[in-house]
């Protein structure tokens, strides 16, 4: 009777929940930092902001989804992450509830304002069932419920939580909110929940009960200033504190990679081991997977999907789990620049916007900050100089848009490097196509900076140029198809590639006293070894 392998196809993903506005993985979300910065802050008016992907939605249903069963031992909550079992010792986390209203379900109403509170009445009842606080309706009924809560349980705090205001589009239409040109669609939901009433309500209500709060979650705006994002303010909303969601904290992304198998569930757990699976990402995974990815939710995500999925057929075929290989590894970075490219792009046309609405200095700025990127790794942090002389604008632009995490006092940490190359790709001018036979009064020079010897100046051909200028900004790897765009500007025969690349290999080494400079890798890839010897003019 043949032997029945492990099936390890069976066993499910458990970072198959990657968009970032359905579900948080696991029992790490990798925001405890923000969820302990809300829950100790005095502020009960909260404006939540944060780039797209960068996680808001998805901090929201975790904070409100397991409220359905908080009193249940089976479901996991974000009260029970570890790390917050000190903010434990100072504040009873089980008195402290989040409630998410669905502003989408009140797109079709004929009354607005009713359908709101009367919404708000049922999700803050079903926290406690209060038999003699049932069956209440309107504005009254509310504040009798919130007066009953308070008195029940004094020590809590209760948070209504409106998200996705953009995408609220009620049919109604009141005469002095109609669409303006000028308006964007989260602009003129706002002024319909101002004009509805609902605003003034929420304020009013802040004001009569303390332990009542409001966190109003919006999609920031692709501007240089949190200034610029609010434009049509009403006095009630001025109330508003607002709070930029960024990336993930360094320490978090660390924890977040770090899961074990139980932090998965414990059937996932246990299927896991059966298989004969002791970790999911060892340290050395761990490591590579941050610096690529870096702290950015949605880079995160996809890589540690797509890396376990790539673990599994691995394992399917030799039946065990293993380490990844620097050939996966390569596979696996080419599989997510495809899947996320849609991200990249969105990434880099909100820059652009940005930018365009920025002062010169702030766009000289920007340019020079990227070009710091250059042979950096994610577990560099950036000097308090260069960050200080970055400039207001800047900084406020770098984390706005995710591209860092800003914490006062803490390190920052470069981005990763997904987003890195993606960057540096982008501003690096467009090749010209080479012509043979060509002539041009412009010459190209390479130095050559050996430790301890002069410095020895090596003109090169336009060609040589373009294939020197690609592999010292990514020396890491190239593609042949990469080369050849960036000195022809198209894809041309292998065999005229390989004779133009091997005359350049071999002018390096006679003048790098026979040091090998570039190297071929696995898979038609070619890296530059000691760039740092190496400079173009």
């Amino acid at each position: 009777m043949p032997t029945l392998q492990p099936d390890w196809d069976a066993l499910p993903n458990p970072f198959r929940l990657i968009d970032t506005n359905r579900a948080t993985t696991g029992h790490i979300s990798g925001r405890n930092t923000d969820i302990r910065n809300i829950i100790i802050s005095s502020q009960s008016a909260i404006i939540l902001t944060g780039a797209p992907l960068i996680g808001k939605s998805t901090l929201i249903r975790y904070l409100n989804e397991t409220l359905q069963g908080h009193h249940t031992t089976t479901t996991w909550s974000w009260r029970d992450e570890d790390d917050l079992a000190i903010l434990r010792q100072k504040i009873n986390l089980d008195q402290r509830y989040f409630v998410q209203i669905d502003l989408a379900s009140l797109s079709h109403t004929n009354n607005l304002y009713q359908t709101f509170i009367q919404t708000c009445i049922d999700t803050l009842w079903q926290l406690h069932q209060l038999e003699h606080a049932a069956n209440l309706t309107e504005l009254k009924g509310l504040r009798d419920l919130l007066r009953a809560m308070t008195q029940c349980y004094p020590e809590a705090r209760y948070f209504i939580m409106l998200d996705a205001i953009e995408r609220f589009s009620p049919e109604i239409r009141f005469s002095d909110t109609a669409r303006s040109s000028d308006l964007t669609h989260q602009e003129y939901a706002l002024s319909v929940l101002n004009h509805s009433g609902i605003i003034r309500t929420l304020v009013d209500l802040l004001d009569e009960f303390a332990n009542f709060g409001v966190i109003l979650c919006i999609a920031s705006l692709p501007r240089p200033s949190m200034i610029d994002q609010f434009v049509h303010v009403s006095a009630d909303l001025a109330r508003f504190t607002t709070t930029t969601l960024q990336c993930f904290t360094w320490n978090d992304t660390a924890t977040f990679l770090a899961q074990q198998p139980e932090d998965f569930g414990a059937d996932w757990s246990q299927a896991f081991r059966n298989l004969g699976g002791n970790e999911i990402f060892t340290k050395r995974e761990q490591e590579w997977i941050r610096e690529q990815a870096g702290t950015h939710p949605y880079i995160l995500h996809q890589l540690c999907w797509r890396m376990f999925h790539f673990k599994q057929i691995y394992a399917s075929s030799y039946q065990e789990w293993r380490e990844a290989t620097e050939d996966l590894q390569k596979e696996l970075i080419e599989s997510v620049n495809e899947r996320i490219t849609p991200f990249l792009s969105l990434h880099w046309k909100r820059l652009q916007e940005v930018l365009s609405k920025s002062s010169p200095e702030t766009n000289t700025a920007f340019q020079s900050f990227l070009s710091s990127f250059k042979q950096r790794h994610t577990t560099e942090t950036i000097s308090e100089t260069n960050w200080g002389g970055a400039g207001k604008e800047l900084r406020y632009i770098l984390s706005n848009e995710g591209l860092l995490r800003y914490d006062p006092l803490r390190p920052i940490h470069y981005p990763g490097a997904i987003l890195r190359n993606y960057l540096l790709q982008r501003t690096q001018p467009k090749p010209q196509a080479y012509k043979a036979g060509a002539t041009t009064s412009h010459a190209y020079w390479l130095t050559i900076t050996l430790p301890e010897q002069p410095r020895k100046r090596l003109q090169l051909s336009a060609l040589e140029y373009g294939l020197m200028k690609l592999l010292l900004q990514s020396p890491g790897k190239c593609s042949e198809e990469e080369l050849m765009k960036a000195a022809w500007g198209e894809t041309i025969e292998k065999a005229r590639f390989t004779q133009r690349l091997h005359q350049l290999r071999k002018k390096l080494k006679e003048h790098s006293q026979n040091n090998v400079l570039i190297t071929n890798q696995y898979g038609g890839q070619y890296s530059l070894k000691h760039a740092e010897w190496l400079y173009l003019e």
